[in-house]
């Protein structure tokens, strides 16, 4: 997980965070989580930021975890047939 910090061109709008999925107001700058091949994957809200890098990891370790596990489930059921 990477964290990228870039200026926000536009200014006052309201953002989603990806790690707790609240909404806030972007300022001047905003903190992108990115995963390790640099994809971002969302905007991270203050309240989350002030929780630190190690608390960040965890709650987007717990993010991906949670999405790969409904996609395998995706996946297995997908190829049921119906009255298997």
């Amino acid at each position: 997980m990477q964290l990228q910090i870039e200026c926000n061109n536009l200014l006052h709008s309201q953002e989603l965070c990806c790690l707790c999925e609240q909404s806030f107001e972007c300022k001047e700058a905003r903190v992108i989580v990115c995963n390790d091949q640099g994809s971002g994957c969302g905007n991270a809200c203050p309240e989350c930021i002030s929780q630190g890098f190690s608390w960040i990891k965890t709650q987007f370790e717990q993010s991906n975890r949670s999405q790969r596990t409904g996609r395998d489930y995706q996946r297995k059921t997908q190829g049921v047939a119906i009255g298997a």
